[in-house]
């Protein structure tokens, strides 16, 4: 049944994803929401990535169906529309490395308006995300791997959107930073009301930020809920999850 009550939600319906005669994604179930943070977390090839791209649509569904805001991902000129109200952080961050950071940040608005508005658009997204207005003159080979991070997350949030997602943002940082960027992430998803979805294999961290976690094994939904009950009601594979295995 979608959910015709909250807003900025994605509802996961049974959703199926077979790649190459093998199940990727298996019945899947899952609603997130404004009102509490998710995180995916699970063992390397269990399907958390390809979930996140399934969402919006770079990947097909075999069977099932995606909601968003109550618009199916079947219902194709409505759909490609409410994809514009989400930000995404890969993994790589991809930045655009000819590019300064403002410019990557307002990359979608790059020609459609003055630029000292771009620029003065992208200081303040960047006072958000924890760097400094200067740095929006800086080339990405002039960053440092947490500040590339916090540069795509920027972009991400410069256009105002009511989704978030983000994979493996803190992919590679130590403890240190991985904080620093998951405390921004949680942050920004209270100040801008945005609905956050996330991946990440920093398991210890991302239970201390997220309100909620779901686990994701050999393709299905293996535990969900309060990220408070994650340690308290742990699996056999939670435990192994927050011991790093």
């Amino acid at each position: 049944m979608v959910n015709t009550l909250m807003q900025n939600t994605i509802l996961l319906n049974n959703v199926n994803v077979n790649l190459f005669n093998q199940q990727i994604l298996s019945n899947i179930n899952l609603e997130i929401s404004s009102k509490h943070s998710l995180c995916l977390v699970g063992k390397g090839s269990s399907g958390k990535s390809t979930l996140l791209k399934t969402i919006i649509g770079l990947i097909k569904i075999s069977s099932g169906d995606i909601f968003i805001n109550n618009i199916s991902i079947s219902e194709k000129k409505k759909f490609n529309k409410i994809l514009n109200s989400f930000g995404m952080v890969f993994e790589k961050d991809a930045l655009f490395d000819s590019l300064s950071v403002w410019e990557n940040i307002m990359f979608k608005s790059l020609g459609k308006f003055p630029q000292a508005k771009l620029i003065k658009r992208s200081e303040n997204i960047l006072i958000k995300v924890g760097l400094a207005k200067k740095d929006a003159f800086l080339y990405p080979s002039e960053l440092s791997g947490g500040m590339r991070k916090r540069v795509a997350i920027a972009r991400a949030i410069s256009h105002n959107p009511k989704f978030l997602l983000l994979d493996e943002p803190t992919a590679g940082l130590d403890p240190i930073k991985t904080n620093m960027i998951f405390s921004i992430i949680k942050k920004l998803s209270v100040d801008l009301n945005i609905t956050v979805l996330a991946v990440s294999s920093d398991v210890k961290g991302a239970i201390n930020f997220f309100d909620r976690m779901a686990v994701i094994n050999k393709s299905k939904i293996h535990w969900c809920g309060l990220a408070g009950m994650f340690r308290k009601k742990p699996t056999k594979l939670i435990e192994d999850l927050l011991k790093g295995f």
